[in-house]
């Protein structure tokens, strides 16, 4: 909260590098080290873009791209995105603004080369959390936005420690943790999954699956993807 006041008299750009700092840190301290984090836009292999992003949780094991020369923005891989954050000052009047972000994510499809899990293996789809510095004062206000748009996976506020997410809620330290929680249970099963690159090279995509044969052969003759060109398939 502190860095959030200190952002009250700054621009509206400043203030967003300042809760996106914030965010940052907290979650890196928060989190195992395996996970970068940082900003940008994200894309599937089927050419889906997400728009700018405040904060992209990364399981570094896929390559990125930056965007523009100096620019500390990349562009991410879906399957390297463990999980985007959407920071707010106030996030009961910029609630418009992270339900667009949130349905912008919800398009993209992860495509794993492989995947390994005991339990349940990793989603398809990326989740998208949206945390507030203020907002809403009831965890029931957050249930019904949370119904509002089922694109975001789970909402914070920092100010009263308010958290809600399908089958989780709690205030103060609970829901602080309970978000951490929650964020945690959800990325961690990217560990077992293995990313391929080149279907972002291929012609077109195949529906998203977690298994793909060792075997398959890429044609590499289609223009390149990154959301500007056809999606990947894979030739017998």
């Amino acid at each position: 909260m502190g860095v959030h006041a200190a952002g009250a008299p700054m621009s509206a750009s400043s203030k967003g590098q300042e809760r996106q700092q914030f965010i940052n840190q907290f979650l890196a301290h928060a989190l195992p080290p395996i996970y970068r984090f940082g900003s940008g836009d994200a894309t599937d292999a089927a050419g889906h873009r997400s728009g700018q992003l405040d904060v992209v949780i990364e399981y570094p094991f896929a390559p990125n791209l930056p965007i523009g020369s100096g620019q500390p923005t990349r562009l991410y891989l879906a399957e390297a995105v463990a999980a985007v954050v959407e920071v707010k000052s106030d996030l009961a009047g910029q609630w418009e603004e992270a339900k667009r972000t949130a349905n912008a994510v919800a398009p993209l499809r992860r495509n794993f080369a492989l995947s390994m899990s005991m339990g349940q293996g990793p989603s398809l789809s990326v989740p998208t959390y949206v945390v507030g510095y203020t907002g809403w004062k009831k965890l029931e206000t957050l249930q019904a936005k949370l119904a509002e748009c089922p694109a975001i996976a789970g909402i914070l506020i920092i100010e009263d420690g308010l958290f809600c997410a399908n089958g989780m809620r709690g205030h103060g330290p609970r829901g602080v943790w309970g978000f951490i929680c929650h964020l945690f249970q959800g990325i961690s099963a990217l560990q077992g999954a293995v990313s391929d690159p080149l279907r972002y090279l291929v012609e077109e995509a195949p529906p998203p699956t977690n298994v793909l044969p060792a075997s398959a052969n890429y044609s590499l003759s289609g223009p390149a993807a990154f959301g500007f060109g056809a999606g990947p398939t894979a030739k017998p």
